[in-house]
């Protein structure tokens, strides 16, 4: 006689109580009778699948440890969970470092996903119940043969709630993806106290700007409770690229997606335009990372695109007629610069200066005036903006007061 699923789900809940209580008694092979008979009871609850496989580990079953593992990894990657998946066969090369069948497996399905989900990106499953399959950035983009070269690579950390696994103002090598666990991060603006941006969960990527620049980071990233991490490093990917030379257009537009889809939805210029609208713009979009002390626009002269500063700090100075150099406020990150001379075609009004290295990103005049000044809500916006900086300056500059906030470039 079937059991209803009532009593399933009570008895589920008593053997896995049975079974903390006996990992806290310091009796793992108990605990690991209690789990298998929650997975004889509920064949698809992972998370007790999870255990069977790392108390076997523990019990030093490795054997049986791997097939658990390699079960969850393809049953992960089926339900679009990538980042789980790469997770059990890290635990899995942990075990047996000469294991590459999941590695192969797992691959596979992703590379097949991936390929559905470019033929039909209106798919979100097989089925309404059924997790949402998302694209995971970078490793959905993988050729197969870098994928499984990658997760060998892969570092696996774990770090106790309360741990800082980014520090602001370090410069960083690294992007991290949160596998389990919460951070939290957090920006320290210069003589303030310091504000939470964001609160992140699993699936979750940061840091990614360690793997191309070497500016330091712009916050720190908190554990809020226990966490694993993967961590992939530029050291990491420099000893793949030499092997595999398509890696690095992967990783510069994975890390290019990443900056613009942030730029994009949080910029109030952009807002009004459609998804479709800002793939394209996003496409234009060039990176360019500057040393201090470079001239990203001059005074007298006309700007010849839309800059947007990513990370670091610029200084702004503009010259009088008898010489003086007049400072206006430094730009920060998320500035805007060089639209209202490309919108009135006007000279430039003052000299911006990269103050620290800097990273910004640069739409071309003909892309500006064909994909962005067309768009009769971002010209407004933009006008705008230019009408507020223009009346502002004029006013600041005829007073002699000191520039403040917005200005005119």
């Amino acid at each position: 006689m079937a059991i209803p699923s009532a009593d399933i789900s009570l008895l589920v809940r008593q053997y896995k109580d049975s079974a903390a209580a006996n990992i806290l008694q310091g009796k793992p092979a108990e605990a690991l009778a209690d789990y298998r008979k929650v997975v004889d009871l509920s064949p698809h609850d992972t998370a007790a699948r999870l255990k069977v496989a790392e108390l076997l580990a523990q019990l030093g079953q490795r054997q049986e440890a791997v097939r658990e593992f390699h079960y969850l990894a393809i049953r992960y990657a089926a339900d679009g969970q990538t980042i789980h998946a790469i997770a059990a066969c890290k635990l899995i090369l942990a075990l047996d470092p000469e294991h590459q069948a999941t590695q192969e497996n797992l691959a596979s399905l992703i590379a097949m996903q991936s390929a559905e989900e470019r033929q039909h990106p209106e798919r979100t499953g097989a089925a309404p119940e059924q997790p949402k399959r998302v694209p995971t950035p970078l490793f959905s983009q993988l050729p197969r043969d870098v994928f499984v070269a990658l997760l060998g690579e892969l570092e696996m950390r774990r770090v106790a709630g309360g741990e800082r696994i980014i520090t602001e103002g370090e410069r960083g090598n690294s992007m991290f993806i949160l596998v389990q666990g919460t951070v939290r991060v957090v920006h320290t603006p210069e003589n303030e106290r310091p504000r939470t941006l964001a609160e992140l969960g699993e699936g979750s990527f940061f840091g990614e700007m360690g793997l191309i620049s070497d500016a330091p980071r712009v916050a720190s990233v908190i554990a809020t409770r226990d966490c694993t991490l993967l961590e992939v490093t530029r050291e990491m990917l420099t000893r793949l690229g030499a092997r595999f030379p398509s890696l690095e257009q992967v990783v510069q537009q994975f890390y290019k997606d990443r900056l613009l889809d942030t730029l994009l939805k949080s910029n109030p210029i952009f807002q009004p335009l459609s998804e479709e609208q800002k793939r394209a713009i996003a496409e234009r979009f060039q990176s360019r990372s500057v040393e201090p002390g470079t001239v990203l626009l001059q005074q007298g002269q006309r700007s010849h695109a839309l800059h947007l500063l990513l990370r670091g700090r610029c200084s702004v100075v503009h010259e009088d007629l008898n010489g003086t150099d007049l400072p206006y406020p430094d730009m920060t990150e998320g500035a805007v610069f060089g639209e209202i001379s490309l919108m009135l075609d006007l000279r430039v009004t003052a000299t911006v200066r990269a103050a620290t290295p800097c990273l910004l990103l640069v739409l071309d005049q003909e892309t500006v005036k064909e994909w962005v000044l067309t768009h009769p809500e971002v010209r407004r916006r933009l006008t705008q903006l230019t009408r507020e900086r223009l009346d502002r300056t004029a006013t600041m500059l005829a007073d002699g007061a000191e520039v403040q906030d917005s200005f005119l470039i």
